[in-house]
């Protein structure tokens, strides 16, 4: 049985959840709680539904504003909750290289996700991770991903960017059991977004097939820390609202494990939109310079938000003068609050980091 499948069995939450969380903004996780019993009486749910939105608060509670004067940090994550370093995804892409690029891809169904701490899925997953591994490629180069389907249902890759229609992605449905290798040259250089083509193509990307492919010019561009960040999110239950919303496939993944920078570091982030929604991507205490979809090496803009629609995406330049802790999120309230935000924990020229990063997440099998 499929998420969509599994889904129709389980109870909505996210109407009562909603409901509530305007009443629990500003209260202590003590009171947070105690109001949330008091008001399940109100909504009507049953003893199952009532449960499951006392889990979703009891885990998250620590995201919503202290009460006033209680100096409580927000979004401090006590430790016994947070995602370790194991599993979180490697913002890290693969370096540069020119010359034939050659990937597999193994997708499989029904892998646990952990969407948020204690909140898990049956995810569908390209090498076993939301979102797949991070691609990489030089423009003119010559391009060869295999997908090997693991899984009960067709499948198929389609790639952005310019290629022949049989290399496509909508009509080579790939079986179970079955491979498909995709060849083509990589064009133009920019971002482009990989995901299933397979119908109902909304089910089969919003379980969790989907990934950012990297083109670079043939010139290169100037070496800088890179970081690859898709912007997604989680509709568990499928009443077409988002349950949680994620930076890399989890939520508050780079809040319990910001991201080290050094001060002064020039960076590169590479940032795509894989949801039905417009997300905004924000620094906090900065600016950044963008180049929209990647597909030019000079900036058309410098500024600290863009929204970027559905399978949008840019590259954002920048670096921090200061030394400190610094929020990046989607500017979408909503979003923020619901897991897409994260830390930069900007070291100072004489400091060493506090921490050591995250380790790599699972790129795909290749050279």
């Amino acid at each position: 049985m499929g998420v969509a499948d599994e889904a129709a069995h389980r109870p909505s939450v996210r109407g009562a959840a909603m409901k509530m969380r305007n009443v629990f903004v500003g209260l202590a996780a003590v009171a947070l709680v105690t109001a949330a019993v008091l008001i399940i009486a109100g909504v009507g749910l049953t003893s199952a539904q009532s449960s499951s939105v006392l889990a979703v608060y009891a885990q998250h509670n620590r995201h919503l504003p202290p009460t006033k004067g209680s100096q409580t940090f927000q979004y401090a994550y006590p430790a016994e909750r947070r995602f370790d370093a194991s599993q979180v995804f490697d913002p890290t892409p693969p370096p540069p290289k020119p010359g034939l690029r050659e990937y597999t891809l193994v997708l499989e169904e029904n892998v646990e996700h952990e969407v948020a701490p204690g909140v898990k899925m049956p995810a569908w997953t390209f090498n076993r991770t939301v979102p797949g591994p991070v691609l990489r490629a030089t423009e003119g180069d010559t391009v060869r991903i295999t997908l090997v389907n693991k899984g009960t249902l067709p499948h198929t890759i389609h790639f952005h960017g310019i290629h022949p229609s049989h290399m496509d992605g909508v009509f080579e449905l790939v079986a179970p059991g079955a491979s498909f290798t995709y060849e083509f040259v990589a064009a133009p250089y920019g971002i482009m977004p990989y995901h299933c083509h397979t119908m109902p193509a909304s089910q089969h990307i919003h379980n969790g097939l989907y990934g950012m492919l990297i083109i670079d010019p043939k010139e290169g561009r100037k070496p800088m820390k890179e970081l690859a960040m898709i912007m997604s999110a989680f509709d568990l239950d499928r009443d077409g609202e988002a349950d949680f919303y994620a930076w890399n496939g989890r939520a508050f993944q780079y809040a319990d494990n910001p991201i080290e920078l050094q001060q002064g570091e020039d960076v590169r982030m590479y940032v795509l939109n894989m949801f039905e929604e417009s997300m905004v991507p924000h620094l906090h205490a900065n600016m950044y310079h963008l180049i929209p979809t990647g597909t030019a090496l000079k900036p058309t803009e410098f500024t600290d938000v863009k929204t970027l629609n559905i399978a949008e995406r840019a590259i954002l330049e920048f670096k921090y003068d200061y030394p400190g802790t610094y929020m990046f999120q989607c500017h979408v309230s909503e979003h923020m609050e619901q897991g897409l935000m994260g830390w930069f924990n900007v070291v100072g020229r004489n400091q060493k980091a506090a921490s050591s990063p995250p380790e790599r997440g699972a790129h795909a099998h290749g050279h």
